[in-house]
């Protein structure tokens, strides 16, 4: 597939904030984009981009927070790299506020900000591959416009030179595909209750995709069935922002065994089972379009369907294979089919498909040399109803894979790893199962220690069944909180297994045993997966009971320590994970923890 990539992918994206609380917006809705098209003004002497304003209106005791409609100015590229200021709430992009609230005790006000990507591709990368984050800075202001004192931007990530120096600046890490928006960051303002009003300016910068515009493919994903009827897939030319421009496009399979399209209608066939990208193309500077058709009708029963992303051996391949035949014997219940869109930054390659009932990329490939992480996996995006993941991303250190096949290991560590796409451990939390002494625990995943200290509570999953399962198999005389999760040994391992000192040999602990000694996939963890909303069957688990059990454990935390095996060390992916809301956007719903 042609991709053109131009040296000049910058865009300053200027927006508007959303009306917080109760209060309503007097601004005049906006129809077209290309209403908003002004030519660009002059520029001061080494300024870095173009330069534009919006006022933003704070009201201190009403805690509101409103912006007015602004231009939008379209700009090409001078000597620097191509910058376009944009504007228009909820045209191209907007930024959504919420929880506004003032202490007059701490003089603070504040609001959640998140940014929605309605430019009609994506903003915050310039290749899709590499995160460069979204920058909002401050053009202007704080200015108090009612009562008397200074409002200053209290919790800015850091201060940049844009349209002027010293900008106070709150940066998204993250890139936002059509129609994505992002996790919400705190913003905070520094102002005295002798404040009643107060107006800003905001822009946002961020890198884009295409800058040279792209073909626009509709519909970005279809679903057909072998001997259904036939689709249309339309390709449109558009420039950088998504208004049509000249041009013709031709239409290519990239596999016409599984799906052929006629090269000027755009009319695609089903021929056999499989995924298969339509793609479309001007021949121009325009980058190429594509379309992804799943020819794959919905079965019964739970399936897991595997995206190999990198070349596997037979062996490796039966390894996988046979991982997912095993959850799936497990797994009885249907889910329904999803249409899930990821950008390629979040699970290992781009994902525009629809999936009955899970999905997952698999990449064999460098981790970290031998001996250490094995290798990670993770859901990486959530079904929008019930929550259960519809995609998800396994890697393997090719350093390790030898080792591990002739250890007899391998089909072990993927049947664990894949327990962690369906949700085990990485998704406890998420469901409201993860617990301590203390209520719902909160401080499994700290960002800023590395390793973090050991817990100095008792960790458990609360889930009912897997309880039971727990009890009915030689937990009944366990002293302390259960099921027990485990507590130490790190991140990417705590909080995220079975605690290895009580549950030892079952295979979601954190640890492999040594060669030829049985993991066994218990009741326990079927009936968690039950309680995270899976249907699962009344039998097939491997027979397991409680090592460290009876006698009662000596208190409540027993030491751990293992014998043998390996630590799953870090094998849980801390990358993104996305879902669609009720109006169909693509959120964030878990942050990238990656360091």
């Amino acid at each position: 597939m042609r991709n053109n990539v131009a040296t000049t992918k910058r865009l300053a994206v200027f927006l508007t904030l959303l009306l917080v609380a109760a209060a309503c917006t007097d601004e005049t809705p906006i129809t077209s984009p290309d209403e908003l098209v002004q030519e660009r003004p002059a520029e001061p002497a080494g300024a870095p981009g173009i330069v534009a304003s919006v006022t933003c209106a704070a009201n201190v005791l009403a805690a509101e927070l409103s912006c007015g409609k602004v231009p939008v100015v379209d700009g090409q590229a001078d000597s620097g790299p191509q910058r376009i200021t944009l504007g228009g709430q909820g045209v191209f992009v907007q930024l959504v506020s919420n929880n506004v609230s003032y202490d007059a005790g701490s003089e603070i006000f504040q609001a959640d900000v998140q940014v929605a990507n309605r430019i009609a591709q994506g903003i915050g990368s310039a290749d899709g591959l590499t995160v460069s984050g979204i920058r909002v800075f401050f053009h202007s202001g704080p200015t108090v416009t009612s009562g008397t004192g200074t409002v200053t931007v209290a919790n800015a990530d850091s201060t940049g030179t844009f349209t002027g120096s010293n900008q106070p600046v709150h940066t998204y890490n993250s890139f936002l595909p059509y129609f994505f928006i992002s996790a919400a960051k705190t913003w905070q303002w520094n102002v005295p209750p002798t404040v009643n009003t107060f107006v800003f300016e905001v822009f946002v910068d961020a890198d884009v995709v295409n800058p040279n515009g792209f073909v626009a493919m509709s519909p970005g994903s279809a679903l057909m069935s072998v001997g259904g009827a036939t689709a249309v897939v339309t390709g449109t030319p558009v420039d950088v922002v998504g208004r049509t421009v000249a041009g013709t496009v031709s239409y290519t399979s990239t596999d016409p065994n599984i799906a052929s399209v006629d090269p000027t209608t755009g009319v695609v066939t089903a021929v056999s089972a499989g995924i298969v990208d339509i793609v479309g193309s001007t021949g121009g500077p325009e980058a190429d379009g594509s379309t992804r058709i799943t020819v794959d009708p919905p079965t019964a029963g739970f399936d897991i369907d595997l995206h190999f992303l990198t070349p596997v051996s037979a062996s490796q391949e039966a390894a996988f294979t046979s991982a997912a035949a095993r959850w799936g014997s497990l797994i009885t219940g249907d889910l329904a089919t999803e249409q899930v869109t990821i950008p390629i930054i979040a699970c290992g390659g781009l994902v525009d498909e629809y999936v009955d009932d899970l999905a997952i990329n698999v990449i064999l490939g460098p981790i970290d040399g031998p001996g250490k992480t094995l290798g990670w996996a993770a859901p990486c995006f959530a079904r929008s109803t019930g929550g259960l993941p519809a995609f998800g991303i396994m890697q393997f250190d090719t350093d390790d894979l030898a080792q591990l096949e002739t250890d007899g290991q391998l089909g072990d560590v993927v049947l664990h790893e894949m327990g962690h796409v369906l949700g085990i451990g990485v998704l406890w939390d998420a469901f409201g199962l993860l617990f301590d002494d203390n209520g719902e625990l909160d401080e499994c995943f700290p960002i800023d220690d590395d390793p973090p200290p050991p817990l100095t509570t008792d960790p458990y999953f609360s889930g009912t069944q897997a309880l039971t399962a727990f009890n009915n198999n030689g937990g009944l005389t366990y002293v302390g909180n259960k099921v027990p999760v485990e507590d130490d040994f790190g991140g990417g391992t705590r909080c995220v297994h079975w605690r290895e000192s009580v549950l030892d040999n079952e295979l979601m602990t954190g640890f492999t045993e040594t060669p030829s000694t049985a993991m066994p996939l218990s009741e326990v963890t079927v009936k968690s997966l039950a309680d995270m909303g899976y249907t699962v069957a009344a039998s097939g688990w491997d027979t397991w009971s409680c090592p460290a059990c009876a006698p009662p454990a000596p208190g409540l935390r027993a030491a751990n320590a293992f014998v043998g095996g390996r630590q799953l060390i870090n094998d849980v992916w801390l990358g993104p994970m996305y879902s669609r809301n009720e109006q169909g956007e693509i959120i964030l719903v878990r942050p990238d923890r990656r360091r």
